[in-house]
Parts: structure tokens; C-alpha cells; sequence
């Protein structure tokens, strides 16, 4: 895996990252537009898009669609849920 600087803002819940990582083993890997991208903090998957100030943006209602229906997708958010740390019950 390769990681890239890139500062981005997740559109929906607006946490800020500096680096995301391909899950390709490519080394000249960088992400692109169209890419899909997790949000470590909400979970949420985002679209890469570089025109944006954010880099991020919501998929629209056709790519989540796609993207509902896809296991690789389901996969990786069931990993996520898995093993991002839970905020402590008050």
C-alpha cells in the first residue's frame, strides 16, 4: 500500500485528513478522480474529486446505488465498524 498526502474534507461529517491510503500495491498509485474513499471517522464513502476544495464529494444517487449493491463495499464498512475504536458510554 502506498500513502499519499492529500488534505481532504469528508462532506459528511466535515473531518479533516491529510493522507489517504490505496489499497492498490501500484506504488505510483495516486488517487483519482472517481476514486472511492472511506471516511475514518463517520464511515461514510465519499468520491474523489479534485476539482473541489474538499477533494471529497457525496456520491450521487446512481453511484450509491452502485456502490450499495457492491460486497467489496459492504466489506469494507463491516471492517471499518469492526475496528474503529466506540466513544465511551456516558
Amino acid at each position: 500500500m502506498n500513502t499519499n498526502v492529500l488534505r481532504t474534507t469528508c462532506p459528511f461529517c466535515g473531518e479533516h485528513n491529510d493522507r489517504m491510503t490505496g489499497a492498490r500495491s501500484r506504488e505510483d498509485q495516486r488517487p483519482s478522480d472517481g476514486d472511492i474513499s472511506l471516511c475514518w471517522e463517520c464511515g461514510e464513502i465519499n468520491i474523489v474529486d479534485l476539482t473541489t476544495d474538499a477533494g471529497l464529494r457525496k456520491p450521487t444517487k446512481n453511484e450509491r446505488r452502485v456502490l450499495d449493491a457492491d460486497q467489496r463495499i459492504m466489506d469494507l464498512r463491516s471492517g471499518w465498524e469492526r475496528i474503529k475504536p466506540k466513544p465511551p458510554l456516558s
